[in-house]
């Protein structure tokens, strides 16, 4: 109930507020340390390891805004952008039942595959950027690459979800997908998932059967 509205009242709250905040927490953080009651309010929080409840709601106030309300915030509250962050979809990309076949996404190590078209998948994030790419073999034979460059707020998961996602949009073929990282390769047999970019790759994998997805630790 506290956080009702937070984008109205909590983006830029006065002085007051914050100590309004710090009063209604207050006792609580007194309970749960046992603490004497001249202990500082900023002292318990540290002890407990809880936030303030201040920068809690100011962070539920900026991400309500971007998110869901699409409102540019001024740059002494945030850097980011409404078009820079991730939104979420509602509701299954599929039916639990329909989700990809055994035989199409695979936990088994794929290392051993050499033969037919095969597409290894890879994503990096260092201090130089971050960037996501894929190699087409067919046979012994590097036959296509695909390289790109993205912000540098993007986690090596977005990252790697671009990468397949690319991948299952190449020409109709008989391909063998090779990932190592195990988290996009889970992604993309979860219908639950609320992302936009795992239910797209979901519904790719589901609908084109010349799909398979195998692990490679070999990377």
């Amino acid at each position: 109930m506290l956080a009702y509205g937070t984008a109205v009242w909590c983006l830029d709250p006065p002085v007051g507020i914050k100590r309004k905040l710090n009063t209604i927490q207050r006792p609580f953080l007194l309970a749960l340390t046992g603490a004497y009651i001249t202990t500082a309010t900023s002292a318990l929080q540290v002890i407990l390891g809880i936030p303030s409840l201040y920068l809690q709601l100011h962070q539920e106030a900026r991400v309500t805004a971007i998110r869901r309300l699409n409102i540019s915030l001024p740059d002494t509250l945030t850097t980011l952008v409404p078009g820079e962050v991730e939104k979420g979809e509602t509701g299954w990309a599929a039916h639990p039942a329909e989700c990809p076949s055994e035989e199409q996404i695979s936990l088994v190590d794929g290392g051993g595959i050499t033969s037919g078209t095969r597409i290894y998948t890879d994503a990096s994030k260092t201090e130089k950027g971050v960037g996501a790419s894929f190699c087409v073999w067919s046979g012994q034979n590097v036959v296509c690459r695909w390289l790109a460059k993205l912000q540098y707020y993007n986690t090596i998961f977005q990252t790697e979800l671009l990468a397949l996602k690319h991948v299952t949009s190449l020409p109709n073929q008989s391909i063998t997908i090779l990932v190592d990282n195990k988290a996009s390769f889970q992604a993309a047999a979860n219908t639950r998932s609320r992302n936009t970019t795992v239910q797209q790759l979901e519904r790719s994998v589901r609908a084109l059967s010349r799909i398979s997805i195998f692990t490679f630790l070999g990377m």
